[in-house]
């Protein structure tokens, strides 16, 4: 039996894709309906999110359907940028349950918009896994997480924060018939199956690790004592640029994830932009706070060094889940990765498809990426998340 179905489209009329994505994965998945439906789509539905909702819920007869807008779509079959695309996967009834929310009004407080999807989860049957997607302009993750967590313990998150093609400045989320922004829907889902997820990041520590030795918020003017901007131009230094400019779109901090963390090559960070530097003051400043006394260092974007990150994830992955193979995944692509970091299109599903092959994929290119790790659930940057659904 097909635990789930994918199906994607081009077509330039919202009517006729959501008719043809919907029948076509309802078809695959031989099923009379579904248990729950998930669909991205592209800046170029933007007017007609709530009606594609409507259509994929009346053709698939689920109250489950959610979706966002996205800078990208891709299934197993394809990564499409930069242009009209729409994909849904569906979900067989016999293999999981499934129960879709909405919360919005992220802005007002996303501590009491956690509690409340958090009441939501714990209302129904404890998930195994919760597929979250949030509006980047207004979703603060740690205030979030730690609402839900206060009224429903913790509960794995996997998913990616809404995108746009670029130029909108507004991401939407969709529940049914409902497309809104300033919002978060999210998708519980129960049965007996495990996750196993993996992340691969386009930023790879190079150089040593340094201990901030004096911050101010998001500003680092010291680190082992000396200013911040000199150790970044030393550690620099063998790099080649063919623009100033060039720096800061290839040039990232590497923060750590875990307290008193100084490794930084074989442990998880988070990767934050660098948003600019004062060489009179010696300082660095990048996106989000920094402590003094934690240890930080500076990754590179790569294409090169990403792929080989990425078939280091998938190998582990592959050990990871031995004997057993996924039943269907979800990957979720930073928007600055696809073709913007290999300059070609379709390369992570490539790889991703060469050794878990005959596996429905869905996914998004996002404005950043949900998953834990060590039973914390974690937004990331420029990075792919990677999850794999095996029955037991």
């Amino acid at each position: 039996m097909t635990a789930a179905a994918t199906s994607y489209t081009s077509h330039r009329i919202p009517e006729k894709a959501a008719e043809l994505v919907a029948q076509s994965a309802l078809n695959k998945l031989g099923a009379s309906k579904a248990a729950a439906a998930i669909f991205f789509a592209s800046s170029e539905y933007r007017r007609h999110y709530a009606k594609i909702g409507k259509m994929i819920k009346d053709i698939t007869g689920t109250e489950n359907v959610i979706g966002s807008s996205a800078a990208g779509i891709l299934t197993e079959e394809i990564e499409i940028e930069r242009r009209r695309g729409l994909s849904l996967m569906l979900i067989h009834p016999d293999q999981m349950e499934a129960a879709s929310f909405m919360v919005k009004n992220l802005q007002e407080s996303n501590f009491r918009a956690g509690e409340k999807a958090g009441a939501i989860t714990r209302s129904s049957v404890s998930p195994n896994l919760l597929l979250l997607f949030p509006d980047p302009f207004s979703f603060q993750s740690h205030l979030f997480f730690d609402g839900f967590e206060n009224v429903c313990g913790y509960v794995p998150m996997v998913g990616g924060a809404a995108a746009e093609n670029g130029k909108e400045e507004k991401t939407y989320q969709i529940h049914g018939e409902d497309a809104s922004f300033d919002s978060v829907v999210g998708l519980s889902l129960t049965g007996d199956f495990r996750f196993e997820t993996g992340i691969t990041r386009s930023c790879q520590p190079f150089g040593d690790s340094f201990r901030v030795t004096r911050a101010e918020g998001n500003m680092i003017y010291e680190m082992d004592g000396r200013p911040a901007y000199d150790i970044l131009l030393e550690s620099i230094s063998h790099i080649q640029f063919d623009h100033p400019d060039e720096i800061f779109q290839r040039v990232f901090l590497g923060t750590p994830m875990k307290s008193f963390q100084t490794d930084f090559k074989k442990s998880d960070y988070f990767i934050r932009n660098i948003m600019g530097v004062n060489a009179k003051k010696g300082m660095v400043a990048c996106v989000g706070p920094v402590e003094e006394g934690d240890f930080v260092t500076f990754t590179v974007k790569d294409s090169s060094l990403a792929r080989q990150d990425l078939q280091k994830m998938l190998d582990e992955l592959k050990q990871r889940i031995y004997p057993h193979e996924p039943s269907l995944g979800f990957y979720f692509n930073c928007a600055a990765r696809g073709q913007a970091l290999y300059g070609e299109p379709s390369q992570d599903i490539a790889l991703i498809t060469r050794r878990f092959p005959s596996v429905p994929i869905l996914g998004l290119f996002s404005y950043g990426e949900i998953a834990p790790i060590d039973h914390v659930n974690h937004l990331h940057h420029h990075s792919g998340v990677l999850v794999l659904i095996v029955k037991v």
